[in-house]
């Protein structure tokens, strides 16, 4: 049976929020409409009873002054702002922050805006759907998938490689999974490539039926014919799982890692770890860091991943601690940083630094806190309270706190402040189109 909709009315959009969506009231209740503009208006319709969810139809629509590059923007859930000016986006949604920063007292504060609002990613994620179908999930509805022949936030390599891989699904009809009825393989296609390289890998993920299947040869031989990425990577997961690039692996040409530089270190990325999506942005973070850090015995390279601020700060120090979670990144950061520095003191753990056991492991380490410097680049999660009470009872030399969910840092700085000042906070946007911004919080301790 079909809902039959609650007609909430018209609502008129008053202005636009940090996260980039017009807001406007229904009798009482505020509305977030994305893609909206002040001075539009929409019939706002209810659909269902305990969980609901709005729909909204335009009926007065402002002349927009910026004409979106994407031809699938407001269907496509990837960007949500190139129906305003890219300076207007970076004052939206930096401005809450550099006001929360003022708040806890910060002694300088810098927004950096991007130098390039389009064709910045170095990693794209496409789902892979029934009848040939390559694209991004829907605003909105997970389950939909909006085919995508061009997305202009990545290279044009990645473009050309996601279009030549279309032909597969000619050549072996069927072979995209279907998440219904639970047939087919092909998940997901990721693309990475090097910016200061030319470096590239394009990675397939598949069910893990897949891995003994016997087409995989040929698919791989047939990938292989299709593909301009230097390295090719198949892996294999659960069929529910909804991750990409994650799982068993097989490296179908040249290797499972991808070489990239930044300020002149050699990066590799295994082909499930985590690397700066906008590394050119995120440079003024790292240059940041370099006019302040100071030598010390003693370097923490919280949620190190393959070792990215270890590789680039390290020679500044004879004791590195770096720790992760992520199996290859461990395994990758040992074996650049060994090779780096051969004769530093190396100690490259493995553990959650989101549990309290793994905050207590920290201590095995036995570092002098007071004479560490400490760079904590965590998920958008944050710090969780464990930590943030070890780092408060063992103040570090210096800290460097870089976040890319700066209104959950402010949450934790405002824990941090118990044993630290607030000397300096810098905001950047390795992510143009998007309400997402990068931030780097300076800390130093108290009465020191």
């Amino acid at each position: 049976m079909n809902q039959v909709p609650v007609n909430y009315g018209i609502v008129n959009i008053q202005s636009i929020l940090p996260n980039l969506k017009g807001i406007g009231k229904a009798d009482t209740k505020t509305i977030e409409i994305p893609y909206s503009l002040p001075g539009d208006k929409y019939e706002v319709l209810r659909f269902g009873k305990r969980k609901f969810f709005f729909r909204w139809n335009p009926k007065e629509i402002q002349p927009r002054v910026e004409n979106p590059h994407c031809s699938h923007f407001g269907e496509c859930g990837g960007c949500s702002g190139q129906h305003i000016p890219y300076q207007e986006q970076f004052e939206l949604k930096s401005r809450p922050i550099l006001e929360g920063a003022h708040s806890l007292g910060f002694e300088k504060i810098q927004a950096l805006p991007a130098e390039k609002p389009y064709s910045y990613r170095n990693r794209m994620d496409f789902a892979v759907f029934p009848n040939g179908t390559i694209g991004l999930r829907m605003s909105g509805n997970f389950r939909k998938v909006i085919p995508i022949s061009k997305c202009e936030i990545q290279s044009d390599w990645a473009n050309h490689e996601m279009n030549s891989l279309r032909i597969l699904f000619q050549e072996f009809p069927g072979i995209e999974y279907d998440r219904k009825t639970e047939s087919g393989f092909l998940k997901y296609i990721t693309l990475r490539t090097g910016v200061q390289t030319d470096d590239s890998m394009t990675i397939l993920t598949f069910t893990e039926d897949f891995l003994n299947h016997e087409n995989l040869e040929k698919v791989a031989e047939f990938v292989k014919v299709q593909s301009r990425a230097k390295n090719l990577v198949f892996c294999f997961n659960r069929k529910k799982g909804e991750v990409s690039a994650n799982g068993v692996s097989k490296v179908i040409r040249g290797k499972d890692t991808l070489e990239d530089t930044i300020l002149g270190k050699k990066i590799l990325i295994p082909f499930d770890g985590f690397y700066q999506p906008n590394p050119i942005e995120f440079e003024k973070i790292l240059k940041y860091i370099g006019n302040k850090i100071s030598e010390a015995e003693n370097f923490a390279d919280l949620f190190c991943g393959s070792g990215f601020f270890s590789l680039i700060f390290g020679e500044k120090f004879q004791n590195i601690l770096g720790i992760d979670i992520v199996p290859s990144s461990v395994d990758s950061a040992k074996s650049c940083l060994s090779s780096e520095f051969p004769n530093k003191n190396l100690n490259i753990l493995r553990f959650d630094l989101f549990h309290k056991k793994g905050v207590e492991q920290m201590e095995s380490a036995n570092l002098p806190w007071e004479e560490s410097v400490v760079v904590a680049d965590p998920p958008r999660s944050g710090l969780n309270i464990d930590l943030l009470e070890f780092l408060n009872s063992r103040p570090a030399k210096q800290i460097f706190y870089v976040s890319c969910n700066p209104a959950k840092q402010l949450a934790d700085l405002e824990i941090l402040k118990n044993s630290y000042e607030m000397k300096e906070l810098l905001v950047c946007d390795p992510f143009p189109q998007t309400p997402h911004l990068e931030s780097l919080a300076y800390l130093v301790p108290k009465n020191r």
